[in-house]
Order: C-alpha cells, then structure tokens, then sequence
C-alpha cells in the first residue's frame, strides 16, 4: 500500500523517468547477457561481390542460420558452431565462386545456338575461371584473377603470335617465396595450350611485381641460379642433418657455395683401328688367249674354207694365260657422341661451425664450456668430406671449425619463464576484453548514474519542500530516539527555537503547535513526505 501511494504522490514526470530509467537498464542488461551467453561469431566468407551475397543471405535464411553481414557487405559471419555446415552446404551449389566462371558455363542449354565467337570467349572465360579458382586455393592466396591472351594463327602468315597470360593474386599474407610464385608459373603455363612460364606476369593487389614476363635468356638465367640455390640447399641440409645428428640440434651452422658450369657440350669422336682389319670383298679375274702366223697361197682356192669351215695354219703359235685378283680390306671404325648437359659442380666449398659442449654447474652454478677433441672434429671432417662428395682434384674446400656460439655462451640469458598470463593462448582475448569492457560499462552506469537518479527522484519531494515548511521535531517513542527533518520557519517564526520532542516530558506550547498545523494546511505534500521520511527513518 505504501508503494502505491508513493507512485501516486510522485507525480506523472518522476513517474515516466523512473519507468525509462527501468527500461534502460534493463535494455543494457539484456545486451549484457545476451553478449555474454551467445555463441561468438566467426567469418565464413570474406570478400564475397554483392549479386552472390544477396544469394548466400538466401540459403543461409532457408536453412535457419542466423547470420551478420560485415565489412561494407564483403564479409558474411555466421555462429562459429555453423561455419562448417554452413560452408558444405553453400559448396553444394557452388557459392560463393569467387566472382569467376568455370566449365559451368558450358551447361547452359542455349550453348548449341551460339556462334564460334561466342563459343571461343565462353571457353576462354572458362579456363580463366578454372585457373583462378586453382590458384586462390593454394596456401597463403586469398583470392586470384587470371587473363589469358590466346591469340588465333592468321590466315597467310607465316609467323603465329606466342600466347600470354597476366595474373593479380591478394595475399593471405605479407609475401609469397619464389618457390611458389614459380610453382604458380608453371601451373599456368601447364594448363594453358602453347604458353610458356617466361610469358606469365604475376602482380598482388598492391601493385607489387612478383614475375614478369621474359624473353629466352632472362628466363635461362633465371633457371640456372635456381639450379644453383637448389644444389647449394640439399648439399647444405645433408650436412646439417648429418652434423646436428652428433652435436645436437642448433649446435652446427653450415654454408655452402657451389661452383657450378651450365655450359651445354656436344663431342663427337671418330676412331680408326688399323689392326682390326676386315676383308670386305675379294675380286679374281682370269684370261687365256693364243697367238700364231698362218701362209695361204695366192689362188682362189686358198680363199675358200674347208669343209670344216677351218683354215690351215702353218707356223709357231703362242699361248697367253693372265689371272688376277682384288682384295679389299675394311679398317673397324668406332664413332662417339657424348652430350654433357649444363649443372656440373666444377667446385665447391662447404664452411661448417661446430659448438663445444656445455657442462652444467652444481648447486646452480653456471654452465662451462668446453671445446670439441681433436680426434672428434676429424671424424666431423670426415663425414662431412663424404656428405658432399669432397673431390681434392677439382680444388673442394671443406673446413669444420670448433667455436663458441654466442647464443650458447655461459652468463647468457636463460629461457625466459613462462609468464602468469601465459594460459590465455589458446583462449579469444579479444572476446574476454570486449566482455570485461561491458561488464564494468554495467556496472559504471548503474552506480554513477542510475543510483544517485534514483536516489533524487525519491528525495525530491524533501528537497521541494526545503522552501516553505518550518523545522519539525521527529516523533518521539518509548525509549527510542526521533529523527528530525530540518525545514525554514515561516513568516513571523525567524526567532522561535526548534523543539526537541525527545528532550521535552511536559506539555509543548500551544502556539508550536498551532504553527505546525497552519504548515501543514498550506503545503499537505510536502508534509506527507517528510512524515512518510520520518516513518522510514523510525
């Protein structure tokens, strides 16, 4: 019943602040808890274009998933519990596509109706699709476009146009290593017919030139000191693998430099072997023929044959027999064709250090440092030497030095201990700040705002009254001590001393408490409040 009268007699202004107050405190509580208690989120997409937003705000609203759209509207975050759901189920229908077309395009039915043209750049579109989506799943890329110039062979020419291609990748991270930008040339100019990895321009979204575009020397230099790194690498992690083995890991540095010849040599060689000789033919020819002196007479009869049809011969006659033979020999012959291809080691030159060991103190005493044996570091030598293929004709050079590492040296910092605040690794920080901020914003407003509000509005009818009602005793009770509510004395009571009914076992005056009554009457409010005061006070 008192709380009803209190709201009555507050009046309709005190009334509504006190109802607004209420709603904005429990407004900022609810936030409070809310934040506190909902599940944080997590991004699913990042720079996703607006037509495949608009699609993605679709499904996520079919499947239930409630969802925040970020970052000028490029960035979707859904609850970190249903980014992987979210994800698969978005992937099913192929969103988001990084704002690039694959083969996809080619399942459109109105494909047979169009011209070569068409048909020529949806096949470019695609490859450009593809590829970009290759690349921006790689580790480290975010995202990727592609621009391939293939140009068609003219009609009666004879020299044909060599393909291109331009890339733009945004990066995950500050930069990429040359290992990869050349393992993304080489995929390119793999998948695209007729082009080559010197003809491929890299860029990030900076502006930053990763590869440029070759002609055949650039990219033949650029090729051989790869070579030449990657030698220089494998012979450097054999040895250190081999080295930190015995001495232990961080205990060895090792540095190599190669001497390498990308000279390509041809030699042809052509022996002749006099001893082994061969009969390839044999040739033998044989005449006989006979020579002799005839006499005939002068008469007709000496013209006419016999009737054997032979003339007679009278005189000496030769006989000539001649044969011959030609013998041809073949000399074996042997022809040898050796091709010597570039990346030969024509020396090189291995640096090894080697730490000492450290002994630790007793009782907590500092570690002292002790070098290597001699007989030690020549078995080091010796493995290193056999590591790397040491060839003292060629001028190799390998040297094992036992030292003291700076790192290691005694009096050096120890590992620093791990700090109070060192659990919180694996915890959201951000998430625990952004609370703990909210937590003490509560907490600020309710103690410096809403308290001391709250207390005015309640003490505002004493305050009002301060003005026109005299000074009145507290009432007195058996044994218990009044409380008093100091009010100015009306006209004509400046002089009158404020009376202590505690104090007082006798009558009071007439005359206080026909003043008291006179108060009351011309200000009733205000005298309601300071007795409803005094009550609590009681």
């Amino acid at each position: 019943m008192n709380f009803t009268q209190l709201l009555l007699k507050a009046g309709p202004t005190r009334l509504f602040a006190m109802l607004g107050i209420a709603a904005v405190v429990a407004a900022l509580l609810f936030t409070l808890v809310f934040r506190m208690g909902g599940e944080s989120k997590a991004l699913l997409f990042a720079g996703v274009e607006t037509r495949e937003m608009a699609e993605i705000s679709q499904r996520l609203e079919a499947a239930d998933i409630p969802y925040e759209i970020r970052e000028d509207g490029g960035s979707i975050y859904v609850a970190r519990s249903e980014v992987f759901n979210a994800r698969m189920m978005l992937s099913a229908d192929g969103l988001p596509s990084q704002g690039s077309i694959g083969y996809e395009i080619f399942d459109e039915p109105d494909a047979l109706g169009q011209t070569q043209f068409q048909q020529n750049i949806n096949r470019l579109r695609a490859l450009e699709g593809e590829l970009s989506r290759t690349i921006g799943s790689l580790d480290g890329i975010a995202s990727a476009r592609v621009h391939l110039v293939l140009p068609e062979r003219q009609l009666f020419s004879r020299d044909a146009e060599q393909p291109s291609a331009s890339i733009v990748i945004q990066l995950r991270r500050d930069e990429l290593t040359a290992g990869q930008v050349r393992a993304i040339r080489n995929l390119v100019a793999s998948a695209t017919p007729g082009l080559s990895a010197n003809r491929v321009t890299i860029v990030d979204e900076t502006g930053r030139l990763l590869a440029a575009a070759q002609s055949g020397e650039e990219g033949a230099a650029d090729g051989i000191d790869a070579r030449q790194v990657a030698t220089e690498d494998r012979i450097r992690r054999t040895v250190t693998d081999i080295i930190e083995g015995i001495v232990g890991q961080g205990n060895a540095r090792v540095q190599v430099t190669a001497d390498m010849d990308f000279n390509r040599v041809s030699e042809t060689t052509q022996r002749f072997d006099p001893e082994g000789r061969v009969v390839r033919s044999t040739q033998t020819s044989e005449e006989t023929g006979r020579s002799g002196e005839s006499s005939r007479g002068t008469t007709a009869g000496a013209n006419v044959p016999d009737a054997n049809g032979a003339t007679s011969r009278q005189g000496p006659e030769n006989e000539n027999n001649q044969s011959s033979e030609t013998v041809n020999y073949e000399i074996s012959n042997t022809t040898r064709t050796e091709v010597s291809e570039g990346g030969r080691v024509r020396k090189l030159s291995v640096a090894v250090a080697v730490n000492g060991t450290m002994t630790p103190g007793a009782d907590g005493a500092a570690a002292t440092y002790a070098p290597r044996s001699e007989e030690e570091m020549q078995r080091l030598t010796a493995l290193v030497r056999s590591a790397v293929g040491f060839n003292q004709e060629r001028g190799d050079i390998v040297e094992v030095v036992n030292t003291q590492f700076a790192s290691l040296a005694p009096g050096g910092e120890a590992a620093a201990a791990p700090g109070m605040f060192d659990f919180l690794g694996n915890l959201d920080v951000m998430r625990i700040i952004e609370i703990v901020a909210a937590l003490i914003a509560a907490l600020a407003f309710v103690f410096f705002v809403l308290r001391p509000l709250v207390s005015g509005l309640i003490r505002g009818g004493a305050n009002a009254a301060a003005g026109g009602v005299p000074a009145l005793a507290g009432p007195g009770g058996s044994g218990g001590g009044g409380a008093t509510a100091a009010l100015p004395a009306p006209e004509g009571a400046a002089n009158d001393v404020g009376i202590d009914i505690a104090q007082i076992n006798g009558r009071v005056r007439a005359s206080s408490v026909k003043k008291v009554a006179e108060v009351v009457e011309q200000h009733p409010d205000e005298s309601v409040q300071i007795i409803r005061g005094w009550l609590n006070n009681a």
